[in-house]
């Protein structure tokens, strides 16, 4: 969630890299004492500044799941093993917007280098298919193919090993499920888990039904990917981020909102706020009563475009936030990033009585306006597994407050909530592991 831009701007900074870490050794293994202390630096620093630590667990369960994971600790390893570990602690605090990153230049590594799988999967039914293929392969070969293994491993056991080390928000599955059909995260897991590796030995059933394929694919890059992306499946490329379609017998308005993201959004020259004002006099000038709002794959963005969206569906005035708060005003594990004495502008935040801070500065504090015109037809919502952040808040206002059909399957964001807003990334001082953590 957006809180106040200068704060924004100064945890942007904050998560710069300290000086040297890119001297990172990527064949170091870091003792037992150096594992442990970076990993209290990582459990005081969730113990102090993040929000919904004890959001789906107590802190009894969350003590026992540091302790577990600290008594692990009885061999040196590598960084990447340690952030494994590090990575299975963070995915069972269930707030998807916690993220572990390898250190710098792993993570160089992994962007920059050859390490791109030359194809797009989908997660359906317990099954792993291909649905874009960059590689040399003919699209009749591999398009539509069932992955049986990958490298070796078979894909039911890449699932098993991938879910615990992603985050997700609360105990939720469709959002990771959907996470590996993007390109980096798909790489990422397998690098993680598996190793690095420059190509991708495939186990494969093709969709025209004819017996088990192997093939070796090489890696490419993740430019050539997004080049071949635009290349191969330009009707995806250059799909609008925004759209209002209405049917010619004005039975029924397709509304696609692909993101809340106002840079994206700006980036198309879309001034949201305005498209959203127009496609809704579009509506009512058409006395349209069936309304498709198509939020699939919407992973959200800025928090008041989700509001703004709601505010059409309602006539009265209403509660959007009920409350959004901060541990504190100033983090110790500042000291962890490059601007260890950032605070929170004077007169965002609140002392309340539990403890912590409000933000009443908030845009979505407070009561709130509808708009007009109102829309009180039929709505019919396409939803999945990628809408997240401030496209699930809005779906679960739009779920509580209207008689919305939903079509698809469970959103990737937590129903009453999330932990987001400023997430300044602070790196553990040994194995300089980034943890992006969302106050």
């Amino acid at each position: 969630m957006i809180m106040k831009p200068i704060f924004c701007l100064l945890l942007l900074a904050a998560t710069t890299s300290l000086p040297g870490q890119e001297k990172q050794d990527l064949t170091g293994v870091f003792s037992i004492e150096e594992l442990k202390q970076d990993f209290g630096v990582f459990r005081d620093a969730l113990e102090e500044g993040h929000p919904g630590l004890y959001r789906y667990s107590t802190k009894e369960n969350m003590d026992s799941i540091f302790a577990k994971a600290a008594a692990s600790l009885t061999t040196p390893m590598k960084d990447m093993e340690f952030m494994l570990v590090v990575s299975r602690v963070a995915a069972q605090v269930g707030d998807g917007h916690l993220k572990v990153s390898p250190p710098k230049l792993h993570k160089d590594k992994l962007d920059q280098g050859q390490t791109a799988a030359p194809f797009r999967v989908y997660w359906d039914g317990g099954k792993l298919f291909v649905y874009k293929n960059y590689s040399t392969l003919a699209d009749s070969e591999l398009l539509g193919a069932q992955i049986i293994s990958i490298n070796g491993h078979p894909t039911a056991d890449i699932i098993r090993d991938y879910l615990p080390i992603t985050a997700s928000d609360g105990s939720n599955l469709t959002n990771k499920y959907r996470m590996l059909s993007r390109p980096r995260p798909f790489a990422r897991c397998l690098n993680y888990l598996y190793g690095h590796t420059d190509s991708y030995q495939l186990e494969y059933l093709p969709a025209n039904g004819t017996g088990m394929i192997n093939s070796t694919l090489p890696a490419i890059t993740f430019d050539e990917l997004f080049r071949l992306d635009n290349e191969r499946y330009p009707e995806t490329a250059a799909a609008p981020l925004a759209e209002l379609s209405i049917a010619p017998d004005n039975q029924y308005a397709y509304l696609r909102i692909a993101t809340f993201d106002n840079e994206q959004l700006k980036s198309r020259k879309i001034d949201f706020k305005k498209f959203l004002d127009a496609s809704f006099r579009s509506i009512e000038a058409s006395h349209v009563d069936n309304l498709i709002l198509d939020l699939r794959g919407n992973g959200g963005g800025t928090d008041e475009f989700g509001k703004s969206l709601f505010s059409y569906f309602t006539d009265h005035p209403f509660d959007y936030y009920k409350s959004l708060t901060m541990n504190r005003e100033s983090f110790d594990f500042f000291k962890y990033t490059s601007m260890p004495n950032v605070k929170a502008p004077k007169g965002m935040l609140k002392a309340n009585s539990e403890g912590t801070f409000d933000n009443i500065q908030h845009a979505n504090i407070g009561k709130q306006s509808p708009s007009s015109p109102t829309y009180s037809g039929n709505i019919f919502v396409l939803i999945d597994g990628g809408c997240f952040s401030t496209a699930g808040e809005c779906i679960s206002m739009l779920h509580c407050h209207t008689n919305a059909i939903f079509i698809g399957e469970e959103s990737g964001g937590g129903y009453y909530g999330n932990c987001s807003g400023p997430s300044p990334e602070f790196k553990l001082p040994n194995t300089k592991i980034g943890i992006e953590m969302p106050l």
